[in-house]
């Protein structure tokens, strides 16, 4: 009994252990967790034009912010544009700071480098790269295995919620199209790709493991019943 035990949790163990590396799950109706930064996406990259608000989904960065504002989605009314995590921990930021490529410290920055795989324009050593930009929308889940889509990724500029301490008129964005942090006049049109702080739902005992806990149940209550 005791080595079936011993076996049962490490089984167990490997189990939990492989959900818990992957970064992003599938919750269903359009909702994709995070659990390295425990932030939820919209699956769909642009939903101010798939939900008629607006025509293209192509917006400036103030009424971008009004869009994630006014958004309720799958009971939730605290959607956000993503945040640039400025070195300082607030909404400023001087000029010199979390600009450029492979930047994994903001949240489109970790979604487009680390979840999807993509390559920016130039690589850690100022290398120009050939196979840049969205190159990648999908991921592997972390329950089930399976691939699912980001849709509607475009590849272009994508608003933050932060705006930039020295230029009043400038704000940081994202662009998709070559995986530059950078800071972009308020007037100029991007899109906008909601997000919320926290999970939607709590996170399901992956069903191989439930099964198989419950055939361990089901020995141990054998097991006793021959005594």
């Amino acid at each position: 009994m005791m080595k079936l035990l011993m076996v049962t949790h490490l089984l167990l163990a490997g189990l939990f252990t492989v959900s818990a590396q992957a970064a992003l799950y599938d919750r269903g109706n359009g909702m994709i967790y995070d659990n390295v930064l425990d932030i939820t996406w919209l699956q769909d990259a642009n939903y101010a034009h798939t939900s008629n608000y607006d025509a293209d989904g192509k917006m400036n960065w103030q009424q971008a912010n009004s869009w994630a504002a006014q958004l309720e989605y799958g009971g939730y009314s605290d959607w956000r544009l993503p945040s640039a995590n400025l070195e300082n921990q607030g909404n400023l930021c001087n000029v010199s700071c979390n600009l450029g490529y492979n930047n994994t410290s903001s949240e489109m920055g970790h979604m487009f480098y680390n979840n999807l795989g993509n390559q920016g324009l130039l690589d850690t050593d100022n290398n120009t790269q050939s196979n840049y930009g969205i190159t990648n929308s999908s991921f592997t889940d972390g329950n089930s295995g399976d691939s699912v889509s980001i849709v509607n990724f475009q590849n272009s500029l994508y608003w933050f919620a932060d705006r930039h301490s020295l230029e009043v008129a400038y704000s940081y964005a994202f662009a998709a199209d070559n995986g530059y942090q950078g800071v972009h006049t308020y007037s100029l049109d991007g899109y906008s790709w909601a997000v919320r702080t926290g999970d939607v739902q709590p996170m399901p005992v992956p069903e191989a493991a439930w099964l198989f806990g419950m055939g361990l149940i089901s020995l141990v209550g054998m097991k006793r019943g021959y005594r």
